[in-house]
């Protein structure tokens, strides 16, 4: 029998931690993932792509939460304040669209189709975060909000774009889920954080939010060497019309239950803490911890949309999700104490957690080919006449019937029915919204 000597244990240690060394290389080695991929070997390149999803939540939520502060010094009106941010939805009307279609069309170069915009946006979106906060005027702090928003819908439909060109279609659902949670951590740390930052230093959490974006954006530079270096002919594909686009009917059909879904959605947010506060009559701390499980639901909900999808489809999973939240919806139109609304909201905002987190995945899978850019700027397009109309309409509505069948709460429940039946709305289109294989 050999003799054991030091020299031998030390050996037989440094082969195993090269082994060790070698196996996690392998596993977190960035790839172009195949379609029947274990979960875990698409891992590092979901994390490393869904990076600057967490940037670009992080410094949305700053500017739109804690960007109103800084404006009404300078805006002296809250109405000067909405203007500004609202203007979030006019331009997601116009850039997104035709980004995401140039991106498909621009030549290949050494920065690949969707780099270029990524490069042109991330700088301008930065520079509008840091100039925010040292604007002495309402006009310089209007130039610095268009920045922002011009930046951030010319980066975001290529990055999103990124994700069809990168992953086979089985793993479009799984991917959304991923980024809806990265999407998620990046608010959640915007609205811990931000107030904290505010009071150090006013500029301080604005300035930290563009370097987040601009770390998380160097984050790309392996997955785009990955993409030029892969041969995978389906990265090889010629891009389709913007005409074919619009002609398209089942995509024309997505972007209208879009809209539609973007329309409950920001309805709810823009008053469901004025349902709370002065529908029920609750202080502000109860909404604040409604709005806590809403935000709960989305984070949980996000993975398990992923694993749903995987298992029963995606456009199966968000029918059955459509249904259970529209409904759910609607029949917040009943109660006028909050208690039973608390019973019944994890599992409404669970479904519609679910609900939110797939959109981009239908949009893709429903995509001509060459389209995929298009396709994602169709659904920033589609989300912007959500964001636009959702608030008009619900206030409305809500205004219309203070006096009325809903006096009760002061109106405020009149938003149930009007979010929840447009979500229903989209359940015959959604049925007829069937990807091919």
């Amino acid at each position: 029998m050999a003799e054991t000597t030091p020299e031998r244990l030390r050996d037989s240690l440094v082969d195993r931690l090269t082994d060790l060394n070698e196996r996690h290389s392998q596993r977190w080695r960035l790839h172009l993932p195949g379609a029947n991929d274990p979960p875990a070997s698409t891992r590092p390149l979901l994390l490393t792509l869904g990076l600057p999803t967490f940037g670009l939540a992080f410094a949305m939520a700053m500017l739109t939460t804690y960007g109103p502060i800084l404006l009404l010094k300078v805006a002296h009106s809250p109405a000067g304040v909405g203007a500004l941010i609202g203007g979030e939805g006019a331009f997601a009307l116009a850039i997104p669209l035709v980004a995401g279609v140039l991106s498909d069309r621009l030549p290949t170069s050494t920065y690949g189709r969707r780099l270029p915009f990524i490069l042109a946006g991330g700088p301008m979106l930065v520079a509008g975060l840091v100039l925010l906060p040292f604007a002495p005027v309402y006009g310089v702090a209007a130039v610095a909000v268009l920045m922002f928003f011009i930046g951030y819908y010319l980066y975001y439909p290529p990055y999103r774009a990124l994700y069809a060109d990168l992953l086979p279609r089985t793993l479009f659902a799984r991917a959304q889920a991923s980024q809806a949670v990265l999407r998620g951590a990046g608010l959640g740390a915007a609205l811990i954080a931000g107030g904290l930052l505010l009071s150090a230093w006013t500029p301080l959490p604005f300035v930290i939010a563009g370097g987040t974006v601009l770390i998380t954006t160097l984050a790309l530079g392996p997955v785009v060497r990955l993409q030029m270096n892969c041969s995978r002919a389906a990265l090889d594909y010629e891009p389709s019309s913007v005409s074919a686009l619009f002609k398209n009917r089942t995509m024309i059909a997505f972007a209208i239950v879009n809209a539609l879904w973007e329309l409950s959605f920001a309805g709810l947010k823009s008053f469901i803490v004025l349902y709370v506060v002065k529908g029920v009559g609750h202080s502000t701390s109860t909404a604040s911890a409604v709005i806590a499980v809403v935000a709960v639901a989305y984070v949980v909900g996000a993975p398990i949309a992923g694993r749903l999808a995987d298992r029963f489809g995606v456009a199966q999973v968000m029918l059955v999700s459509a249904t259970i939240y529209g409904l759910g919806l609607c029949i917040g139109t009943l109660p006028t104490t909050l208690a039973p609304m608390v019973i019944m909201l994890p599992f409404v905002a669970l479904a519609g957690s679910i609900l939110l987190t797939l959109p981009p995945a239908l949009a893709f899978l429903l995509a001509p080919s060459g389209g995929e850019g298009a396709a994602a700027g169709l659904l920033d397009f589609s989300r912007g006449i959500g964001v636009v109309l959702g608030p008009v309409i619900v206030g409305a509505v809500v205004t219309g019937t203070a006096d009325g069948w809903f006096s009760a709460t002061n109106g405020y429940a009149a938003m149930w029915p009007v979010i929840g039946i447009a979500v229903l709305l989209t359940l015959p289109i959604l049925r007829t919204l069937r990807p091919s294989s």
